[in-house]
């Protein structure tokens, strides 16, 4: 039986995503529509699960530019202050999303961390959400982490004015968390990699820092460091991808993971329905710069140094727990934990239709609570 929205939330599901409206000549021109550099995602309200967090929590907007003082790039994030008479912590849960997808949509599963006492930071990575760029057109998996911790600088310097404005002074006493979901799990690796305790100068982009807020830990779901072989293009797309990438970078091409993220239909359907995701194909530019990612980080694991918690299902059809398992043997790190979860698929949060559905995602969200609190 196809899925159909709740009454109360069929206006949003019929909202056309902007994406799906786009001429390919405009994206292969780098021209926007009514030179909205978000391309209409801006504009789009906000999802029912997101909606519901921002009326019931204190938050804030931010908006870090990519390119200084032309700020015709930026990543937009959202920071959602813990619940009223919630334990008191230092402590800020950054969650990074998957490919075609956005930070709000952390909303349906931020409450166990919120009502602990955690603040709740949700970025939407380039070219998703609300940040600038064609749809997840992204040509560096480096420009993601650094992206990332230009949000983390961000939100702490807006708490230092704040403070200041109040008449106090501020210094950098919270614990920042990294976490995140495969392209998000591969993103939260990388810069726990570059940026995290003690800060690694020996990688690019981790140098010169004036101001260097310091990550604690990361938690890395289903993360992106080994393609499974049911999602990797073949050779013969590979191959004509990289001939035509000079100029046709934005073009969909290959299927990648769609239909292998869940055995529940109801992901791939109320996925497509919503708005602010992404639904074409893998895009030239991002699919190779996936593969050069790969490639790049995985040579780079050992300098993983910081508390690390890795959660993989072993029925995982878009990344294989394999590359999770690599991590953990190689990285430095001295805190260092791993669960596989046996036949779980790619999707480890799917969130259940009913109690008894609903286990695998809090056992996932109890194991990653466990843990923050063990590290605080």
């Amino acid at each position: 039986m196809p899925w159909t929205p709740p009454p109360e939330h069929a206006a949003y599901y019929s909202i056309p995503a902007p994406s799906d409206t786009h001429s390919r000549l405009a994206e292969l021109l780098h021209q926007p529509p009514n030179s909205d550099a978000t391309w209409g995602r801006a504009a789009l309200v906000r999802a029912p699960d997101e909606a519901r967090v921002r009326a019931a929590h204190d938050h804030r907007d931010g908006k870090v530019y990519l390119d200084g003082d032309k700020k015709r790039e930026w990543v937009a994030y959202q920071v959602w202050e813990p619940t009223k008479g919630s334990p008191k912590r230092e402590a800020d849960l950054v969650f990074l999303h998957g490919v075609n997808d956005y930070g709000g949509k952390f909303a349906m599963h931020a409450d166990k961390f919120l009502d602990a006492g955690y603040r709740v930071i949700v970025p939407d990575l380039p070219s998703h959400g609300r940040s600038t760029g064609i749809h997840v057109h992204n040509p560096s998996m480096e420009a993601l982490a650094d992206a990332v911790y230009e949000v983390i600088k961000d939100v702490a310097l807006e708490d230092s004015r704040l403070v200041q404005e109040a008449g106090g002074s501020y210094t950098q006493t919270r614990k920042i968390y990294v976490a995140g979901q495969s392209l998000g799990g591969f993103t939260a690796t990388l810069t726990c990699l570059k940026y995290g305790a003690p800060l690694d100068t020996s990688l690019p982009a981790a140098k010169n820092e004036s101001f260097r807020p310091t990550i604690s830990g990361g938690i890395i779901l289903c993360p992106m460091l080994a393609i499974s072989p049911d999602s990797r293009p073949s050779y013969a797309v590979e191959l004509f991808a990289r001939l035509i990438a000079s100029v046709a970078g934005p073009f969909p091409l290959a299927a990648a993971n769609k239909g292998k993220n869940s055995e529940d239909p109801d992901v791939e359907e109320v996925f497509n329905r919503d708005p602010q995701t992404y639904h074409g194909k893998l895009r030239i530019a991002t699919g190779l710069a996936i593969l050069a990612g790969l490639t790049s980080i995985n040579d780079k694991l050992s300098h993983l140094r910081v508390p690390f918690l890795l959660c993989h299902g072993t029925g995982d059809r878009v990344t294989s727990y394999h590359g999770s398992e690599k991590l953990y043997r190689e990285a430095e790190s001295t805190d260092k934990e791993i669960k596989l979860y046996e036949g779980y698929e790619h999707i480890l949060l799917r969130k259940g239709r009913d109690a008894a559905d609903d286990t695998r995602r809090q056992t996932v969200l109890n194991d990653m609570l466990d843990w923050l609190n063990r590290h605080q």
